[in-house]
């Protein structure tokens, strides 16, 4: 008996590679959107076609094309969105992320997670506070340098909702929070991409001079 599709709530699962699934928006637009990302699934056929719930892109709608046939892996589906409920039955996200980064000792703590070296420019530092980190809404090119080192170098955490610092991997500092244990930034990373604050933000990271 044919079952007519059903819209439902849900979210980008899990992938491969870096973390970002390549989408076309409504207005022709191609960009990435990270993995976790909740979304609403109107229709499904060769291509998904979805409403972004979260993050810069919230409110546009989009679609995917569906993955090919794997007869190895159980996706029989082959759709990249898993169904959930927010914050209930299958919805892989947390609570919101807490860090901590102390600019004189240069360690940034994430609860739960540990403490790591981490820096920022003593010309032009991170200023002291409490900020909102985003949800990461583009691979930033910068993390390139360090994909040997973590296959999600590129993935960068805007610290507050506007300007250009963020938390991030890396070795030098233009004044953002760089996570100087680059190979650590995995580990990192996959604690702060399934947090959540709200509908912009996994957390807050508050910044101080100690």
């Amino acid at each position: 008996m044919f079952t007519p599709f059903e819209a439902y709530f849900g979210h980008v699962e899990k992938l491969g590679g870096n973390g970002w699934l390549r989408v076309r928006f409504d207005d022709g637009l191609v960009w990435p959107i990270p993995e976790f990302l909740r979304v609403k699934v109107n229709k499904t056929g060769d291509r998904e076609s979805f409403q972004v719930l979260e993050g810069r892109m919230a409110g546009k709608t989009a679609t995917v094309k569906k993955k090919g046939w794997e007869w190895t892996s159980w996706d029989w589906d082959r759709s990249y969105f898993e169904q959930s409920v927010h914050l209930g039955k299958g919805c892989p996200h947390t609570g919101s992320a807490s860090v901590t980064f102390y600019r004189l000792t240069e360690r940034l703590e994430v609860t739960g997670l540990g403490t790591f070296n981490a820096i920022t420019d003593t010309r032009n530092p991170t200023p002291l506070g409490s900020f909102d980190l985003e949800i990461p809404y583009e691979p930033h090119p910068g993390g390139g340098y360090y994909t040997s080192d973590s296959k999600y170098a590129k993935t960068w955490f805007r610290v507050g909702h506007s300007g250009d610092r963020f938390l991030h991997p890396g070795r030098i500092s233009a004044g953002c929070i760089t996570v100087t244990d680059t190979r650590q930034w995995d580990k990192i990373y996959q604690h702060l991409i399934v947090s959540r604050k709200d509908d912009q933000s996994i957390g807050t990271v508050k910044v101080v001079d100690r």
